[in-house]
């Protein structure tokens, strides 16, 4: 299994934006030196408060998930750097297309390129875009920026955005280009047609086991319609992850921030009750046994570790990451 840590960015009330950055990139740097696989950067626009007041705290402050990516390649040597998502109806393609190359070329070939359509209905509005437009300007975007990074010359005549012939530079490194991902939270048939005939991989968010081995089916399904053979492939999830010595203390050190983020994001999209009882959550054994279950039954082989959440402080997010290198990722290699 493959195992990386994923970064929101929230900002509790107590933390100034300076102090949020620092931390996650001392956590960035801390899974390239533990033996993660990859870690996954996020986006979110402006703030949350105006429509969360009850929350103590921003829901994320990452405006440019490629913008971080850069520093982050400078600051890591091996840990492949994925986005989860870049949100590609808040910009224009080509925009796009250039900065994740620039990262492809820095970080030596260790983007991974998540592309995802966005729901906060504020960061649309606060940037004109409407968000009944989404699904159709992300497929365009997408489709543009695979152009862009594979052609010699290319020109598009789409419903969003008209190109002349152009060539774009520079390029990314990796060919024919940068692994895609596409996320989707329930693993719909359109989204899973869409992603294996154009070969892109896909980020499944929050869901149950069962949903999660539903997806993994369809995924499995259209692979092999689409003459892809039963080759294995890397099915992801997100599952938030907090070690602590035993499951008590891990219940009473934790539970705050579980309910930070429960609260943090009712309003914006379902938080079904699995969400709290799927946290990888508890000492090495419990953990342990949560993520045998989802290679089990749901066929997950990724898990982006939401490790830093709730406003937690950092000295916890570190423990817990040392202790789910030591005790918990070797019982999966």
């Amino acid at each position: 299994m493959k195992f990386g840590t994923f970064h929101l960015m929230e900002q509790p009330n107590w933390k100034d934006e300076a102090q949020v950055y620092r931390e996650a990139l001392e956590q960035i740097e801390l899974a390239d030196a533990l033996g993660f696989d990859n870690v996954w950067l996020t986006e979110h626009h402006f703030s949350s408060k105006p429509y969360a007041p009850d929350v103590p705290g921003e829901y994320g402050i990452c405006a440019s998930p490629l913008l971080l990516g850069a520093h982050v390649a400078a600051r890591t040597r091996r840990v492949r750097i994925g986005l989860a998502v870049k949100v590609l109806p808040l910009e224009h393609p080509l925009r796009t297309a250039e900065d994740a190359a620039m990262v492809d070329i820095l970080s030596v070939g260790r983007l991974d390129f998540g592309a995802g359509y966005g729901y906060r209905k504020y960061e649309f509005d606060g940037l004109a875009v409407p968000i009944g437009e989404k699904h159709a300007r992300m497929q365009e975007a997408l489709d543009i920026i695979i152009k862009a990074w594979t052609q010699p010359t290319f020109s598009y005549d789409g419903r969003f955005y008209k190109i002349p012939t152009l060539s774009l530079l520079p390029r990314p490194l990796q060919k024919p280009h940068p692994p895609v991902w596409v996320a989707s939270r329930l693993g719909t048939k359109e989204i899973i047609d869409y992603a294996v005939r154009n070969g892109y991989g896909l980020l499944s968010a929050w869901a149950p086991p069962e949903e999660l081995r539903a997806s993994y089916d369809l995924f499995a399904r259209a692979r092999a319609e689409a003459g892809k053979g039963e080759a294995p492939f890397d099915f992801p999830a997100i599952r938030h992850v907090y070690v602590e010595e035993t499951d008590a203390l891990a219940r009473r050190r934790g539970e705050e921030n579980v309910k930070y983020y429960l609260e943090s994001t009712a309003l914006f999209r379902p938080v079904g009750p699995h969400e709290q009882s799927e946290m990888i959550f508890g000492g090495p054994d419990t953990c342990i046994r949560k993520i045998q279950r989802l290679r089990d039954e749901a066929r997950v082989n990724s898990i982006l570790c939401w490790m830093n959440f709730g406003g937690m402080a950092q000295e916890q997010v570190l423990r817990s990451m040392r202790l789910f290198a030591e005790h918990v990722m070797p019982e999966f290699r």
